[in-house]
């Protein structure tokens, strides 16, 4: 998603990381079926509100060109000829005005063309923004690494905000940071870590991640200042198969070095209540305790 742009640098957003990009025209234009997907619903249906009035606008004055090529028009009211053109443009036709000469009918012909084939192309595109497949799936603020099972071990955690549940739920996680060559060339790597249990038959409601931190890992030894030094961030990629759209569902959350609580655990989000009903609190998904209090629980 781009947020702004200031002669041809744009701050782009991929994930929660924002970069600066130079010398690349990203115009609405250069990829606009792509834009217009990934807009806001407002800018969406704000840029198709601006492009209506200025057609109708466009045609009205195409209309005044041709004089009294409309009946029942007072004479040189560009008012009333905009009015007709929506009339013309939604294909309404209420029968006070209508073309009288070749003109006004070559330009009406012209308009109903255009407005036919707008129509078509923002049914097509509204259609494809509410059909499209989303995850309600909500990732917790934080990751954390203490100890779990006597192993150092990495955990990110998210929760199924639907009532509806996901199937053959596959998770993975990234890690990308700057390795340089030693020519002092930096370079970005991506490395996938190992996950105890990577994939899910019934996402229902939470899923905490684990990886272990052994000799394998690339974070193995490493602390906030290692990983500072590397400006680590991590991905977590999930995909799944929606049990109501039978679609695969597809989320993203990035985790930059600062968001792993070092020494904290996961507060526990399934309570048994005293009558025995399982309980998910979904109020714990950010709640992390230190690895010393949650050993003394």
């Amino acid at each position: 998603m781009i947020r702004r742009r200031t002669d041809r640098e744009q701050l782009v957003r991929i994930g929660d990381r924002e970069f600066l990009t130079r010398g690349l025209d990203q115009s609405f234009w250069t990829d606009a079926f792509h834009n217009s997907m990934s807009i806001s619903w407002p800018a969406f249906f704000g840029g198709f509100a601006l492009y209506f009035l200025t057609m109708n606008l466009v045609f009205a004055f195409l209309f005044w060109l041709g004089g009294d090529a409309i009946a029942h028009v007072r004479p040189g009211s560009l008012v009333d000829l905009f009015f007709f053109s929506i009339e013309t443009l939604a294909t309404v036709g209420y029968g006070d005005m209508h073309p009288q000469t070749l003109y006004g009918h070559s330009i009406a012909t012209l308009e109903i063309f255009t407005g036919m084939s707008t129509l078509a192309v923002f049914t097509g595109l509204i259609f494809a923004r509410f059909s499209r497949p989303r995850a309600r799936v909500i990732f917790a603020d934080f990751m954390t690494l203490a100890r779990h099972n006597g192993r150092p071990t990495l955990m990110a955690r998210f929760v199924n905000a639907r009532r509806s549940s996901v199937n053959e739920a596959r998770a993975e996680i990234w890690m990308i940071y700057s390795d340089p060559t030693v020519e002092g060339v930096g370079y970005r790597r991506f490395r996938q870590i190992a996950l105890k249990q990577a994939r899910n038959p019934i996402f229902a409601f939470s899923w905490t991640l684990f990886h272990v931190v052994d000799e394998s890992s690339p974070i193995f030894g490493k602390g906030p200042e290692e990983l500072e030094a590397l400006d680590a961030f991590f991905v977590v990629n999930f995909v799944g198969l929606d049990d109501v759209s039978g679609q695969n569902v597809h989320v993203r959350k990035s985790y930059a070095w600062r968001d792993i609580k070092f020494g904290a655990l996961f507060a526990d989000i399934l309570i048994t209540g005293e009558d025995g009903v399982p309980r998910i609190d979904y109020r714990q998904l950010n709640v992390a305790e230190p690895q010393e209090a949650a050993d003394a629980d």
